[in-house]
């Protein structure tokens, strides 16, 4: 069996990165983070104003845990950039190192927070001092060394552009292909596929018919994909892209909306401690071979899933030396300092669905998969209205068409992550071109 911590398959094209100074083995191309957090690197970051520590959460840019400075570049999201030989990774925002930050005892001095503005308040010249000491222990790194050159602009039209190369982008990508349609897909990751890459071969399969589509169109020529690439914003029918060729401004015929959902956050004690991630990332780092630790606790909250359940399969699968507790319920608090160390969970009753009594944990890496948040801040720039839920605001679409020449397409419009609905959204919208 494969050990349950760090690297749990062998590196091709090995690259080295420094750490602070420290190498560290990684894979060319890979994202850095999965390096990092092979090599046991969980707690990357520290928050701007407790200089606690924060690990990578998300891994798809929507979190601050995996921020770092990056060949002197501050800022930069290590789960979105891909590692390469001689890389430079450097801790950000703290007195002292990465692992002993002393900095950190302004969260042991209030820890029930605090606001400077308010601190010694009245007191003359004192309030005023704090003020300028809390302005410069807080914030997110240093500016840049050099001034980076302006890059190339322009503006063009486009037959059909998909925001988001996840399964649902995929889906309605390979249906317009086939009506004869030139298709460009946009996707922020380093690579295609967005929640298929989370799932292990056995609940990958239930998605073949959708992949085996999109890659026959893209190998004749009616898909073109474009990773490492954000569409940022879009003004009336003009969408703002910024990728590694420039910015760009692009008009298009039919623009779908395929940007997916945000993990789902649960409020407890301890949910920023490094090593308490989304099942979703997990499952990430696992499709990069890299493995949490020995204990892993997974919680699915009521509605969550599919990617907790499919974590334990596929660590399963790939005889990784890993205990895996799936626990349907509820999460009451994580425990530990630099990294989790282990957590309180109440499982629900399988009968009418009450909590039973907390049960205490140890665990390498907590994995909550609770029910994820539509994407859709460019659907309510298109003119979407939103009807708030409990999961988070869901674009109303009758249709799957916001307006002339732009729809929204899978979990974005709140759709379930099956491919089952993710098939009849292209549908949908290849009929609606026609």
């Amino acid at each position: 069996m494969s050990g349950g911590s760090g690297r749990i398959s062998p590196v091709s094209r090995p690259v080295t990165v420094t750490l602070d100074g420290e190498p560290v083995e990684a894979m060319e191309g890979e994202p850095v983070v999965c390096a990092l957090a092979a090599a046991g690197k969980l707690a990357l970051a520290r928050s701007p104003k407790f200089h606690r520590p924060r690990g990578p959460s998300c891994l798809r840019a929507a979190c601050d845990g995996c921020l770092a400075r990056v060949d002197d570049a501050p800022n930069v999201m290590t789960c979105m950039v891909a590692a390469r030989e001689g890389m430079a990774i450097r801790s950000q925002n703290t007195l002292g190192s990465r692992s002993v930050d002393l900095l950190r005892m302004t969260d042991w001095f209030f820890p029930d927070g605090m606001n400077h503005h308010e601190l010694f308040a009245g007191v003359p010249g004192v309030q005023s001092l704090m003020q300028g000491f809390a302005r410069r222990v807080a914030g997110l790194g240093r500016l840049p060394i050099a001034v980076a050159a302006p890059r190339a602009a322009a503006r063009r039209a486009a037959d059909v552009v998909v925001v988001g190369g996840g399964p649902s982008g995929m889906a309605v990508a390979a249906r317009l292909a086939d009506e004869g349609r030139a298709v460009e897909v946009l996707d922020d990751h380093l690579a295609i596929g967005g929640g298929l890459r989370a799932l292990g071969p056995k609940d990958a399969r239930a998605w073949e018919r959708v992949a085996h589509a999109f890659d026959r169109a893209v190998a004749r020529g009616g898909v073109r994909v474009r990773t490492a690439t954000t569409a940022g914003a879009l003004f009336g029918d003009d969408l703002l892209v910024v990728g590694p060729e420039g910015a760009e401004i692009v008009t298009a015929a039919c623009l779908v909306l395929a940007t997916g959902a945000h993990d789902g956050v649960v409020a407890f004690e301890g949910n920023d401690l490094p090593g308490v991630m989304s099942a979703r990332a997990a499952g990430w780092l696992l499709s990069h071979g890299v493995g949490l630790g020995e204990r892993v606790v997974v919680v699915v909250p009521p509605g969550g899933g599919p990617f907790g359940e499919a974590y334990a399969r596929a660590v399963a699968d790939r005889k990784v030396a890993s205990q895996v507790t799936v626990v349907h319920g509820e999460i009451v608090r994580a425990m530990g300092s630099s990294r989790v160390t282990g957590c309180v969970v109440r499982a629900f009753d399988e009968g009418d669905g009450s909590n039973v009594k907390g049960e205490k944990l140890k665990a390498d890496a907590v994995l909550v998969d609770a029910p994820r948040a539509p994407s859709y801040e460019l659907a309510e720039q298109a003119g979407s209205p939103l009807v708030h839920a409990a999961r988070g605001y869901v674009p109303q679409a009758p249709g799957r068409k916001i307006r002339q020449g732009v729809w929204i397409v899978g979990e974005a419009a709140g759709r379930p992550f099956t491919p089952e609905a993710f098939e009849a959204d292209a549908t949908a919208v290849a009929l609606g071109q026609a």
